[in-house]
Formats: C-alpha cells, structure tokens, sequence
C-alpha cells in the first residue's frame, strides 16, 4: 500500500516491449497465447519477471524444441538467468552431446574463460579422442590471443593431457607457438609426456554409428563396420509376435507401457502408458514419439495417432489417421510422418494396403499420398536422400522380395533392384546410403540367416557375412548418442 504505484493511475513498465505486455494482458484473460521464434525469448524474461508460471513454462517448452549446436551454450546462460532448471539441464546435455559440433561454432569462440573451463571440465564432453577437446581449447585461444594469452595456462589445464596420444603431444602440443614461451605448460606437456601426471578420468566416448536391434526381451548393438554384434545389459518385458518390441507389443496380453534404453546409461525405464495395442509402428521427431495405427483388444486395426513428449514425460493424442492399420510402417522425413502400408480390418478378413498418408505436425494435418506399386504389411521403411525405400513385407498372397521408393520431390514410387530372399517380415536401418535388413521371417517360418545390405547408389543387394536374426525390431543409434527406443 505504501508503493507509489498503488495510488498512481498510470504504471511505466520501462523493462517490457509493448507487443510482449499485448500478449501477456491476452493471456490473463483469454488464457491463450501464441509462443514463437520472435518472441519465445522475450516472453520468458517478462514472465519470470512477473512470475506468470504458466507462460514460463510455455516459453521453456518451445525453446527446448529449438535447441541444437548453434544455440545450446547460450540457451544454458539464458535458462540459468531465468530460473528453468529442466531447459538448463536439457542444454548442457546436448552441449556435451554434440561437444565437436558446438566447439566449431561462434557460440563457444565467444564463452569468456570462466563459462569455457566449466565445459571443458565436464567428465560428459562426447568424443573419439582427448585431441578433439585440445584443438577446441587452442581455437578459442587464438580467436583473440591478445586478450585471452592470460588464460593459456588455464586453458591448459582443462585438457586431459595423460590421455592425449604420445606422438600428438610431442608432435602438436609441445611445437604449438602458444606454449614454447611459457614454462607452465611446457611443465605440464612434459609430465604428460614421461607418464608423470595424475591418472584422469576418461570422457564420455563418442562412437560411430551402430545399431540398436531388440529381440523379445534380449537386446543387442550392430556395428556395421566390422559386422560384430555386442549383448546389451537392458531388461525389457518379454514380447512375442514380430511386431511392436519396444512401443506396447503382446505377450499373452496387450502391454501397456513402453521401454526406454538410454544409450549413455545402459539403462531402461518405463515413462508412462500409451493405449495398449499391438502391431503398431513408431517414429521420432522434434524429441517426440509418434506411434499410429495398430490393433486393439478386439483385434481389429485403429487410426489412433499419438505421441510421447520427452521433455513433459506425457501422451498426446493427435488427429486420428485417414485409414485404420496395423502391421504397417512410419518414418520421418523433412518434418513430415509418412505411414505406409500395412492391414486394415483384422487379421483374418483384413486387407493388405497400398495406401500411404503424411502427417503435417505443424498443421496436424494428414493427407493421402500416392499409393506403393505393391501392397504389403510388416515391410521395412526408411529415409535415405528425399527417398522413402519400402522393403519386401508380406503381400496379399504371401511373401515379398520387391523394393520400392518413394521420391519425395516428384511424390512418384519407383521399382527397386529385388531382395535376394522372400520375406514376411523385415527389420532394416539406414546407415549413409546403405540399407542393413538385419533380421526377418520368411516362408514356412524360415529364418533370415545373414544380414543383408542394399546400396542405394549402386541399386545392389550384398548378403554379408554377419548373422541375421528373427522377430526384432530395430533403430539406428547415431554416433551423437540420444535417448531413443523402437518399435516397426
């Protein structure tokens, strides 16, 4: 009662653009409010300003769907300010995440000494070798070696020098002009050089791409460049059937709920139910699942469409597909769901589809695409270069050995050179433009033996020598190491 402002019949808010206030006042009354790239930023400070919780919240959900390498480190300064622990925390993980993409950018050339040490400190920094993390550090140095010589030996110390190579240190380290002329980190070179420093704890390491493949409730990686496959230390519930692993799936009931492996962990958890079905397919986008299709209780397809939030940790339901399915497949491409054939009806009188929709999620839109040249259900899907290869599945009267794609930029399906093996089922990945089949079922429940490769340049099928398996489903884990989980 005794501020000014309480008796005074005009308030100056200096601090608070007048589009922002607009939408603010809006909000207080119609509880609606448009959060964008424009505002997004502004919004937050005037909101936790003012301690409008839920449009603070609002503003931190969008802005973590806009975090990548250009902008990660500076989301994290702007998320501390702001009192948004969660977004902070999502920020720092993918800086550490994608540390060799961050660390090229104008982001990091621009942390003052006390926000670069903090980073280069963290035990999660991703990489293939401690090199990555010395180059890093001398690159910031000599973005502005005037101001930031003082802080060489800072810097310095940062690295994990027992860890960097032998030759590098002699050949790289120790010839770098910034160091001769300081004894400090000659020191520190040479005791790194005779083994005479602290033993340190290794980075996170960063792999190459490998492969996610889940059988019942046995799990494993494929490591396409020498074709070895690696036991994974994750307990799932058991599935049966050879579709819907991971996402709901059947044992002797419908599951309802969903395993999630965290790569970086080795660990599962269970983050909430979707409606239990089975035979459903799944994709991923802007940190979001979305799973369509599938069949229920009663056996017969649905056009249910959802997603899973792994920021909020909850389920949505979106706009229902144009046709019921199960057994069919989805993949993301350009921001667009794309779902391609599968069957509609039940498992006894249903009818295998040609038919293919998209799913627009900034409109939440679907429409119909052009149809396959081969109706067919339990196929493999994938994106590689704006095409969208649909591989073998089952047919309406039987197995399948045909490939197909779709080209997005003429909206046309193409034949493809054929599998050389009829399929019922298939579980294939990307990885560059190589398509791995890594596990399927045949006819008289014959079982892939060997994984085979499709190289899309060439249009050739290669059997390899590594050995295939039966009933999985399986994602491509790429060397950036996220959170994912899978089901075809």
């Amino acid at each position: 009662a005794r501020m000014k402002e309480s008796v005074s019949p005009e308030v100056e808010l200096r601090s608070v653009e007048p589009e922002i206030l607009e939408l603010l006042l809006e909000y207080i009354y119609t509880s609606q409010i448009t959060v964008d790239s424009t505002n997004a930023e502004s919004l937050l400070n005037v909101a936790n300003q003012y301690q409008i919780e839920p449009v603070k919240m609002m503003c931190a959900k969008f802005i973590f769907g806009q975090i990548d390498a250009t902008n990660c480190l500076g989301i994290s300064v702007l998320s501390d300010r702001m009192n948004c622990p969660e977004l902070k925390a999502a920020a720092e993980e993918f800086s550490y995440l994608h540390f060799t993409d961050v660390c090229r950018l104008d982001e990091f050339l621009n942390l003052d000494i006390a926000q670069l040490a903090q980073l280069l400190h963290q035990d999660k920094l991703t990489v293939y070798c401690e090199t990555q993390v010395y180059d890093a550090a001398v690159r910031w140095l000599k973005y502005n070696i005037p101001s930031r010589q003082q802080h060489i030996v800072d810097v310095l110390r940062c690295i994990r020098l027992p860890l960097v190579p032998k030759t590098f240190l002699s050949e790289t380290v120790k010839t770098e002009p910034l160091f001769q002329d300081n004894p400090h980190c000659l020191q520190m070179i040479t005791r790194a050089m005779w083994d005479l420093g602290e033993l340190s704890q290794p980075r996170r390491k960063k792999y190459d791409n490998c492969i996610g493949l889940f059988n019942g409730n046995r799990c494993y990686y494929f490591d396409p460049k020498d074709y070895s496959w690696m036991s994974i230390n994750c307990k799932l519930s058991k599935r049966q059937n050879r579709v819907g692993s991971i996402l709901g799936g059947s044992h002797s009931f419908h599951i309802k709920h969903t395993d999630f492996y965290n790569i970086l962990r080795n660990r599962c958890s269970r983050p909430g139910p979707p409606t239990p079905r089975e035979n459903m397919s799944a994709c991923v986008f802007e940190g979001k699942i979305f799973t369509s299709g599938g069949s229920e209780a009663g056996g017969s397809a649905v056009d249910l469409f959802e997603s899973y939030d792994t920021m909020t940790e909850s389920w949505q339901v979106n706009t229902s597909m144009l046709v019921s399915r199960c057994s069919h497949a989805s993949v993301e491409a350009n921001g667009l769901i794309y779902v391609c054939g599968g069957l509609t009806g039940n498992s006894v009188s249903g009818r295998v589809l040609r038919n293919c929709e998209v799913y627009d999620p900034s409109t939440q839109q679907w429409r119909k695409l052009h149809e396959m040249r081969v109706a067919r259900k339990n196929h493999g899907l994938v994106v590689i270069d704006n095409k969208i290869y649909a591989v073998g599945g089952e047919g309406s009267t039987g197995g399948l050995d045909s490939v197909e794609y779709y080209d997005i930029t003429t909206n046309k399906w193409h034949a493809a050179s054929r599998m050389p093996w009829r399929s019922l089922s298939v579980k294939c990945v990307p990885v560059g433009d190589v398509i791995f089949v890594l596990a399927g079922r045949g006819l008289g429940a014959q079982c892939l033996t060997n994984v085979l490769e499709y190289h899309t340049k060439t249009n050739r099928w290669v059997t390899s020598k590594a050995q295939a398996f039966f009933s999985t489903s399986c994602i491509i884990c790429s060397r950036k190491m996220f959170l994912f989980a899978s089901s075809s």
